[in-house]
């Protein structure tokens, strides 16, 4: 039996992911670890008595999604396993939303993954991640600033339902069992770009940083599982505690008694915000670390009565020792923030950031499918450059036009709701906007044919 198996199997029973007699949607892509996912699944299915069907999405991004339905419909047939496809339009949720690609691609995975599970009378789900995705993941969240429960990485269960077996399975361990079992598995070729960037710490940075230490991988996976089992501490500490926090609660607002924060340890106060804004949204999309850290300033600031605008509509409000978490429909404060170089930059005021990166222009320019990424002229752009909120007056030069255009006609054009305008940044040197993120650039800041170097700022 290959390695990858029981250690498959451990991890299941470690954290009690299967009962026997369950029925198993499988997410399988085609690609390595969702057929080595498949496949481990179908060799210990007597064992622990399962019933599979597999679960394959079209996200309608790319050329090669017929080739991979077709072949994950011939592995199914040649297993005998039951198979649920789906082609949806991505795209035409990412703009109706105003997601990114990768938030409105794993909406919807998700959304059909629990549907074919409900309709197949399914009780868990099945998905391929493994340790390399462990780390990997902890890597990207460190650099976005995430906290703890962030850093706590990868769940190997999820809400009851979703489970992943391979969670503690290296990469290499997959490529080996399927060499020896000779499973046929498809290569995503998004998966060498690097224009992604986990494809970028896949390939570039974690290399260097095991240069430091080779086992930094494990390293990772290892703090991802204390920071795991602490946050799992603190959620009991909460569930006892909040109630004694909570002056008011209604079905849109939650109100704190601010003496009784005042008197909690720092650690527990930043993590009832955290509860209080999950309670009342029902999640935490968009309110990270930098958010609940802006709470906190709000409680420590002198001033008895203030209030703050946060992303998704939420509103916290300070006044008579009371903090207030409330949904609310205005429009997102005026924002104004500096980019002193490459690196990301938060936009806290409507939950999104800018990431910036110089590259050396390849011979021939490869531009990128995406709006929320622009190429810039950086041999006419220097750093600090700024981000703002949409101001009356603004104007630019669209790329292909010969004049400028006011960028609330743009807004016009495109047709953006008022209350939406104000949170598309605006990317400025000094007083020449280069960039009406995520819509247009300037014609003056495209590449050039003489251009050496190029500036790549992503919307994330």
């Amino acid at each position: 039996m290959h390695p990858l198996v029981p250690s498959a199997i451990k991890t299941i029973t470690k954290y009690e992911m299967l009962q026997p007699g369950e029925r198993v949607v499988v997410g399988v892509s085609g690609g390595a670890d969702s057929m080595a996912l498949l496949h481990a699944l179908w060799e210990i299915r007597r064992d622990f008595h399962l019933s599979l069907v597999v679960a394959h999405l079209d996200h309608g991004l790319r050329p090669e999604a017929a080739e991979e339905k077709s072949f994950v419909r011939k592995t199914c047939a040649e297993l005998g396993i039951p198979l649920v496809t789906r082609k949806v339009d991505v795209r035409q949720k990412q703009k109706g939303e105003r997601l990114t690609l990768q938030e409105a691609a794993r909406e919807v995975r998700y959304a059909f993954l629990l549907e074919t599970a409900k309709a197949q009378k399914a009780t868990k789900i099945a998905l391929g991640h493994t340790a390399d995705d462990q780390a990997e993941s902890m890597v990207m969240r460190l650099l976005r600033g995430s906290g703890t429960r962030g850093l706590s990485g990868i769940p190997p269960v999820r809400g009851g339902i979703f489970i992943r077996p391979l969670i503690e399975v290296w990469r290499e361990e997959v490529e080996s069992f399927l060499q020896e079992r000779k499973v046929a598995y498809l290569t995503d070729p998004s998966n060498r770009s690097f224009h992604f960037l986990r494809n970028r710490v896949r390939h570039e940075l974690l290399p260097i940083l095991q240069q430091y230490n080779p086992r930094f991988r494990q390293t990772l996976v290892q703090m991802a599982d204390l920071f795991r089992a602490e946050e799992e501490f603190w959620q009991k500490i909460l569930e006892e505690r909040f109630p004694a926090l909570v002056r008011a609660r209604k079905k849109d607002s939650i109100t704190l008694d601010i003496p009784s924060l005042a008197g909690q340890p720092l650690p527990l106060r930043l993590r009832s915000f955290r509860y209080a804004v999950e309670k009342l949204l029902g999640h935490l999309r968009r309110v990270g670390f930098t958010h609940i850290l802006t709470i906190e300033s709000l409680l420590q600031n002198p001033e008895p009565n203030k209030s703050l605008q946060l992303p998704q509509g939420l509103c916290v409000a300070k006044a008579y020792q009371a903090l207030t978490f409330s949904k609310s429909r205005e429009e997102v404060i005026p924002f104004e923030h500096t980019v002193p170089g490459p690196g990301y930059v938060e936009i806290p005021e409507i939950g999104r950031s800018l990431r910036f990166e110089i590259q050396a222009r390849p011979p021939r320019v490869r531009f990128e499918n995406s709006s929320s990424v622009a190429l810039l002229d950086y041999d006419t752009i220097d750093f600090p450059l700024t981000i703002r909120s949409f101001r009356p007056g603004d104007r630019f030069q669209p790329l292909g036009m010969e004049g400028e255009k006011k960028v609330k006609d743009l807004f016009i054009d495109c047709k953006f709701p008022t209350a939406q305008r104000r949170r598309i940044p605006l990317l400025f040197k000094e007083d020449r906007l280069l960039w009406v993120v995520g819509v247009r650039i300037d014609h003056r800041a495209r590449l050039k044919p003489q251009t050496r170097r190029a500036l790549r700022a992503e919307l994330l």
